[in-house]
């Protein structure tokens, strides 16, 4: 319990910033695309937008210059690392590379993932000098498969990803989850944090689905049924319900587009 609380006290700030801001105060990737080709990405909206890369090529992964770095300076705050992609088989090796150069120098480096059993026992081996500095932070945005199927078709099953919250406790690594996006509703939400308190998680934060009229460019009929779906169940009277149903758990943290349903309807909730 101690060493949770001293985790929380490095990486749980109170941050005034929107979206990796509130998790940090620095952002780090070593690659252009990602293979789980979430289609809600904002990454891969952007890098469409400013013409870095097709949106339909996002999922074809491209080491950056950032991966060939040989060195990383002292931060003030939280590096968060990978915040534009995730770890996979194809960068495992140059993310670990960087992750122990961002270590050395004693910052803090909260790692977030939708999490590969086998890519996250190697780099929980070959970071776990540095353990006391990291805070893993799992993706799960729902435990139906079937839906992560269609929202995040190269990303792990929700299984998977569970399970590897098992085996960061059991590797002595602070670990918390995101269910950002939420890709579905309050009961689906409410069923992630059901499955996830077990492993005591340091922080469960939980966020709605942002522009995802902007950010979403698959048209086929069932992707905008699903968009439908998603608009109606995240609907701020749904959100309102979510919040109510998890006040009293000391683990919630609400995100940015959650605080937003908050203050506009002038209701209250947990600490974020």
């Amino acid at each position: 319990m101690e060493h949770k609380e001293e985790q929380t006290m490095k990486f749980d700030s109170e941050r005034t910033g929107t979206g990796t801001r509130e998790w940090a105060e620095v952002t780090e990737n070593i690659q252009l695309g990602c293979v789980n080709d979430c289609l809600y990405c904002y990454a891969a909206n952007n890098a469409n937008r400013f013409r870095r890369r097709d949106r339909a090529e996002w999922a074809r992964e491209e080491l950056t210059r950032r991966a060939n770095m040989r060195s990383y300076p002292a931060k003030e705050g939280v590096v968060m690392f990978p915040s534009a992609h995730d770890i996979t088989q194809f960068n495992v090796e140059a993310f670990i590379k960087v992750a122990k150069l961002i270590l050395a120098k004693g910052n803090k480096l909260l790692i977030v993932t939708k999490p590969r059993l086998d890519i996250m026992l190697r780099v929980m081996e070959e970071l776990s000098p540095w353990r006391d500095q990291i805070l893993l932070r799992f993706t799960i945005g729902s435990m139906d498969a079937g839906l992560t199927a269609l929202w995040e078709p190269g990303a792990p099953s929700p299984s998977e990803r569970l399970f590897c919250l098992r085996v960061a406790g059991h590797r002595g690594f602070a670990f918390s989850v995101s269910i950002e996006p939420m890709l579905g509703g309050v009961e689906e939400t409410l069923r992630v944090v059901r499955m996830c308190m077990p492993f005591e998680p340091e922080s469960v934060w939980i966020g709605k689905m942002n522009k995802i009229r902007v950010r979403v460019a698959d048209k086929r009929q069932e992707v905008l049924e699903a968009i439908r779906r998603v608009e109606e169940l995240q609907r701020d009277e749904e959100i309102l319900r979510l919040v109510d149903s998890l006040k009293g758990n000391p683990a919630i943290r609400w995100k940015d587009s959650i605080k937003v349903v908050l203050e506009n309807n002038k209701s209250g909730g947990n600490r974020a």
